[in-house]
């Protein structure tokens, strides 16, 4: 077996990120997903807009393919996957997840090329950001409404803001833990981390939405993890996201403040890179639970304990504001349209985007 990739061109998907148009879903696994949702092979094939006939003769062919049964009952009403199939569908979701910053960079950077040859005109904005799951409908209505490309490069935050002061960018996306001072205090790992790299007189924040942070866990909390005094509990395997990450700064300066060694807590040293690929591991049973954003969860329709809402800005240059482009990124943030997309996702609120905050009110450390 041997995996190809391809694209496709997709007509003006409004909110819809690159990746999207990148198509990186294969038909088989789609299949699967559709009977582990809906426990039916006729439902399935309802939802995927296919024959019954046609869906049980793809299973079978790829049974012959794979020497190994896909469904743990036969054909009939009802229907679940096998071990094999469950094992196979998770460790597509998996790595797609893993690989979702890179997959809408690659699309992202086709989208570019192609755009331009059409449309010439097109203002290219170059950005590096911390993934967000909202940045596809940033995308997409600047490109929509202002003929600007946003060209986004997904980093840390803290690389982020590293090529934002190497003038690789023009635009950087990082996110800070304001609601809790004591999250980014002076000394924190936080601070220490950003701090640097944010210089008064020379950036600007501008805020892109609130978001929730905390333990992502199976469905029902099966555990009854509440807090991270939990996390060395017999049996709680945890998974990670990759240090110099912003939520792995955030969960180790928790982690510090709850007095919990990281020694102590199961699987502290697997990393994943982005919210979706933790939230992919603890849906799948490889891990108990993990940190990430409350959507992240319900992407994969687990339970979420909250513990710390998160500021996500982007942050210029102070000369950069008067440009056509960033007056235009800002006019998309305090649009309608935008708050309410940004409400729909949950974990996530968007009520004061736009807004042009200084770094001397807003960051702790320079208070």
């Amino acid at each position: 077996m041997s995996v190809k990739l391809d694209y496709r061109f997709v007509a003006g998907v409004a909110g819809a990120s690159p990746a999207a148009a990148l198509q990186l879903q294969n038909p088989l696994l789609a299949m699967l997903d559709a009977i582990r949702v809906q426990g039916s092979i006729g439902k399935a094939a309802t939802q995927l807009g296919l024959s019954y006939r046609h869906l049980w003769g793809e299973l079978k062919k790829h049974e012959a393919v794979f020497g190994q049964a896909l469904l743990a009952s036969g054909q009939g009403r009802a229907a679940r996957l096998s071990a094999f199939g469950e094992r196979l569908l998770w460790a597509e979701k998996r790595i797609l997840a893993r690989l979702l910053p890179q997959a809408e960079s690659l699309a992202g950077q086709l989208d570019r090329e192609l755009l331009l040859a059409v449309d010439p005109g097109l203002r290219l904005l170059p950005a590096c950001a911390s993934h967000d799951l909202l940045f596809g409908v940033l995308r997409d209505s600047l490109l929509r409404g202002a003929r600007v490309l946003l060209d986004v490069e997904y980093v840390g935050s803290t690389r982020a803001l590293e090529r934002l002061n190497a003038g690789a960018c023009t635009v950087a996306g990082i996110h800070l833990p304001l609601d809790d001072e004591r999250l980014c205090r002076r000394g924190s790992r936080i601070h220490l981390a950003l701090g640097r790299e944010l210089r008064l007189g020379v950036h600007k924040l501008i805020r892109f939405a609130r978001r929730e942070q905390g333990l992502i866990v199976a469905p029902g909390n099966p555990l009854g993890l509440v807090s991270l005094n939990d996390l060395d509990r017999p049996g709680v395997v945890f998974v990670n996201r990759l240090r110099g990450s912003g939520t792995r700064l955030m969960f180790d300066e928790l982690l510090a403040r709850a007095d919990v060694p990281s020694a102590a807590v199961v699987g502290y040293d697997t990393e994943e890179p982005t919210h979706l690929s933790v939230a992919a591991n603890v849906a799948a049973g490889s891990a108990s639970c993990g940190f990430g954003l409350r959507a992240a969860a319900a992407r994969f329709g687990l339970d979420f304990v909250p513990l710390a809402h998160e500021q996500y800005f982007l942050v210029c240059l102070k000369d950069a504001l008067g440009t056509t482009a960033m007056e235009a990124v800002i006019g998309v943030l305090r649009s309608a349209d935008f708050r309410r997309l940004a409400g729909a996702v949950p974990g996530y609120d968007a009520e004061a985007a736009g807004e042009i905050v200084s770094l001397r009110r807003t960051l702790p450390w320079y208070k």
